[in-house]
């Protein structure tokens, strides 16, 4: 190698003593190809970091899609409760203050009378249930009523295996007046 400073360099070594450019060149000869690398390692870094914010953005999705779910199926019971219970104690004067025990688990078609469905209960489902679990001294009839939603993706079908489904369950007791 000649390290000669007016052989085979540019202008801007020349005002470098003979050494400090002949070691600099041997130097910079040395680092060929270290850039490459370097450029690789940050390009898989990013990738990497890239595929792992995809997985959160997705999971935080069905998250958010599993809660919706669920708060149409609690409202779905809340207005199955809604109905038994003004079906149990109506507004009239005369009440009934008898459970509807022929149904252990009496549906609820969540539609308006006109036979469509009700915006926000799409795909939805609710049951009810209602005991007369005791009877006072006085006559004071006491009541569990129960009522289950269940609200879906899609169409529920019991043999679809991609569908998502989520259940809620409501409680109340009540007594006769």
């Amino acid at each position: 190698m000649n390290c000669n400073p007016n052989a085979n360099m540019s202008i801007r070594y020349q005002h470098l003593p003979e050494i400090k450019a002949c070691t600099y060149l041997a130097y910079s000869s040395k680092q060929q190809g270290s850039s490459l690398i370097l450029a690789l390692f940050v390009i898989i870094i990013l990738t990497l970091l890239g595929s792992v914010l995809m997985r959160m953005i997705s999971t935080s999705s069905e998250t958010v899609s599993q809660e919706i779910l669920g708060t149409r199926a609690y409202m779905a019971a809340n207005s199955a409760m809604q109905a038994e219970l003004q079906l149990l104690f109506p507004f009239s004067v005369t009440s009934s203050d008898t459970c509807d025990t022929a149904f252990t688990d009496k549906p609820y078609d969540l539609q308006t009378a006109f036979g469509e469905d009700i915006p926000g209960l799409y795909d939805c489902e609710a049951t009810t249930s209602c005991e007369n679990y005791h009877t006072g001294l006085d006559g004071t009839k006491y009541y569990r009523l129960t009522s289950t939603g269940e609200c879906g993706s899609g169409v529920m079908d019991a043999n679809s295996k991609v569908i998502v489904k989520s259940s809620r369950t409501i409680q109340v007791e009540a007594r006769s007046l």
